[in-house]
């Protein structure tokens, strides 16, 4: 039996990095997944590697910082997977709301557009989609609700003000919204990663003079002594998933290597 068997997960940003991971772990834990990714051929590349899950995985492309997206999103999903349960109840157990962008800039030159694309990315899709999915996890009386938030929601970092800024609010969100709804069996928690060797992050040590100092450099920031990797946030996540932390309401779990410890 896998820790998530019959349930339906809905994971945004499966085209790479944690979601990639998340992707082909909740599979293999019985769920029936459905990713997002606004990447199309990245999001093409995922399911064809999970193409063995045969109808237990299904990709749809989209935008989620347009609104009409989130919305279709999860009327695509309870479409899809319904064959997944019985007649007539199209569930949605588990929303893994992953997917972020990061903009490294000073504070004085990150513009407005800027600023509302990482607020639209990392917050209001969070937002919209948790206000399309909760009312379908109250009337089927139960659901589980992951917002990645970040370590830079929790300590600050010099050139990170926007991120940060759309993290803090996932996190005030995911407290908001776990009081509201404790009530309803529904858990909402908050996954704060740090640095992990994805695809977003090396792309922001490639905008430094040298690449290879700016990863060292960031690994020395670390007490373990190295990045995380994709799969050590995917298993928080299939944890927090799971029905066993059951008294998990609010949380906001740190995985960083004991890094916002120093």
């Amino acid at each position: 039996m896998g820790k998530l068997d019959g349930k339906v997960a809905l994971i945004t940003g499966i085209g790479s990095g944690i979601g990639r991971a998340a992707a082909q772990l909740f599979c293999e834990a019985g769920a029936t997944v459905f990713g997002v990714d606004h990447n199309s051929d990245l999001g093409a590349s995922v399911a064809e590697d999970l193409e063995s899950w045969g109808d237990r995985f299904h990709f749809h492309p989209a935008d989620l910082s347009q609104e009409r997206d989130c919305i279709q999103v999860v009327e695509e999903c309870q479409r899809l997977c319904d064959g997944r349960r019985p007649v007539g109840d199209p569930r949605i157990d588990i929303l893994y709301n992953n997917a972020g962008i990061s903009i490294i800039a000073p504070f004085t030159e990150t513009d407005s557009a800027t600023l509302t694309k990482i607020m639209a990315v990392n917050f209001q899709a969070v937002y919209l989609l948790c206000q399309q999915v909760l009312p379908i996890m109250q009337a089927q009386g139960s659901g589980v609700i992951i917002n990645t938030a970040s370590e830079l929601a929790i300590v600050a970092q010099p050139l990170y003000a926007a991120y940060c800024a759309s993290k803090g609010a996932v996190l005030s969100l995911t407290r908001a919204l776990a009081l509201e709804y404790a009530q309803d069996n529904i858990r909402i928690n908050a996954l704060c990663p740090g640095p992990v060797d994805t695809p977003m992050l090396q792309q922001e040590f490639e905008q430094a003079e040298s690449p290879t100092q700016a990863r060292s450099a960031g690994i020395e920031t670390i007490p373990i002594g190295r990045l995380g990797y994709p799969e050590e946030i995917a298993q928080v996540a299939l944890y927090l998933a799971s029905d066993a932390p059951a008294l998990l309401h609010g949380a906001s779990l740190v995985v960083d290597g004991g890094k916002t410890i120093l």
